[in-house]
């Protein structure tokens, strides 16, 4: 089951796989503008700031503890049921702020929309791996990049838009899931009972081609990982910066952080022909020596151009990076457990979100904020350039291939 279509996925498909997608990336930040508002309304509720906190992380927490169920249920359940239910789920617990009196059903609600974000962002996954194939699906795992990253913009300022007339007005914004839904209910339906015969017919016992890659999951989990855990140091610890050097505006602060995600957009988009031309493992290595670098212009910076240019630069690497992972470790995946390697690809990103304020908080402490961008910039481009010189050294035997 290589193809589960004969025809290239119409432009109805394409919409609704990226539509799927592109919701992952309000799980957290959406809701960001309306912390302020929601502090100030819960403020004799014991603890609000650490509470308050967690109205951002928790959707993590609940995606890194249910991805990986999600992903098997992908492989071995009926997916438009499964899109169903993390359908309502992302939209009950995403609009929580809207109708839940207390700050507990708030929390709960964020809870559950970490389920409906690991179903949502599995399924787009997986249907994205599906639906192409070779140098197709590199074109278009560079377009949901994009979409994700131009949706990460939309979204953040509606977001903000909506908290200006009210601080529950943000939670509204999570209500999109829904026209996306239903139309991914639609179009991807023969897809789906294409999918479900093909599972349900005998199959001769299993090779050892079928079995799961535990092997390159080994390797590109703690890369994701990592990759995530420096991602998530631009929204927790650039502001903080960015105040310390005497940049006071939240617009300007908010512009210089959208900078980033500017950049990597139309990188993305061009994620199928940089892949075309060289090899996963290299395009990995300048990632990371491209976010370090940013990261060092950032540590450098006495005012807000340098922080602009730390921001283009690690813009460039992100952009190339986040389809590479998808791409490589799909190559080496059989098509009956891709969603469990969306599932477990999925924990690795979202672990490293969660974890990367922990990871931070004592580097800050030691180092400061501008000794923080140092050190993980100096990081990163050392991890890159090891990875450049490991694959120069040791070629992938499957280069060839995977060109």
């Amino acid at each position: 089951m290589e193809r589960v279509a004969d025809t290239p996925p119409s432009r109805a498909v394409t919409l609704a796989v990226l539509g799927l997608a592109s919701m992952t990336i309000m799980a957290n930040a959406t809701v960001a503008s309306s912390l302020p508002g929601l502090r100030a309304h819960y403020a004799d509720v014991p603890h609000i700031d650490t509470l308050a906190g967690l109205i951002v992380t928790l959707p993590s927490l609940a995606i890194v503890l249910s991805a990986g169920f999600m992903g098997v249920l992908i492989d071995r359940w009926d997916r438009q049921k499964l899109l169903l239910i993390t359908a309502v789920l992302y939209c009950i617990g995403g609009t929580s702020g809207l109708w839940a009196d207390s700050l507990t059903g708030i929390l709960i609600g964020r809870l559950a929309l970490g389920l409906g974000v690991a179903g949502t962002m599995n399924l787009g996954m997986t249907w994205g791996s599906d639906l192409w194939q070779g140098a197709e699906r590199a074109r278009f795992l560079g377009m949901q990049g994009a979409a994700i990253s131009a949706a990460g913009i939309v979204f953040m300022l509606m977001g903000g838009l909506f908290a200006s007339y009210h601080w529950r007005g943000a939670f509204a914004v999570y209500a999109m899931i829904l026209p996306i839904a239903a139309l991914a209910w639609v179009v991807l339906a023969p897809h789906a009972r294409r999918i479900a015969a093909e599972r349900d017919r005998p199959k001769p016992a299993r090779s050892t081609a079928d079995q799961f890659p535990w092997a390159a999951y080994a390797f590109i989990a703690p890369l994701a990982f990592l990759f995530q855990v420096a991602f998530y140091v631009t929204p927790t610890r650039l502001p903080f910066h960015l105040e310390a050097l005497g940049v006071q505006s939240p617009l300007v602060v908010g512009a210089l952080m959208a900078a980033l995600v500017m950049v990597s957009a139309p990188v993305s988009l061009m994620y199928g022909r940089i892949r075309a031309r060289v090899s996963a493992m290299t395009i990995f290595g300048l990632s990371f020596v491209l976010i370090g670098a940013g990261f060092l212009a950032h540590a450098m910076a006495t005012d807000w151009h340098g922080v602009l240019v730390g921001s283009l630069i690690a813009g460039l690497g992100m952009g190339i990076s986040m389809p590479n992972y998808t791409t490589w470790f799909m190559e080496r995946v059989p098509a009956t457990m891709r969603g469990r390697a969306s599932g477990l690809l999925t924990t690795a990103f979202f672990l490293g979100q969660f974890a990367s304020p922990l990871v931070s908080a004592p580097l800050v402490a030691t180092f400061g904020l501008a000794g923080t961008f140092a050190a993980v910039g100096a990081g990163l481009i050392t991890l890159g350039v090891g990875l450049w010189a490991l694959h120069a050294l040791r070629p992938d035997p499957r280069a060839a291939e995977a060109q």
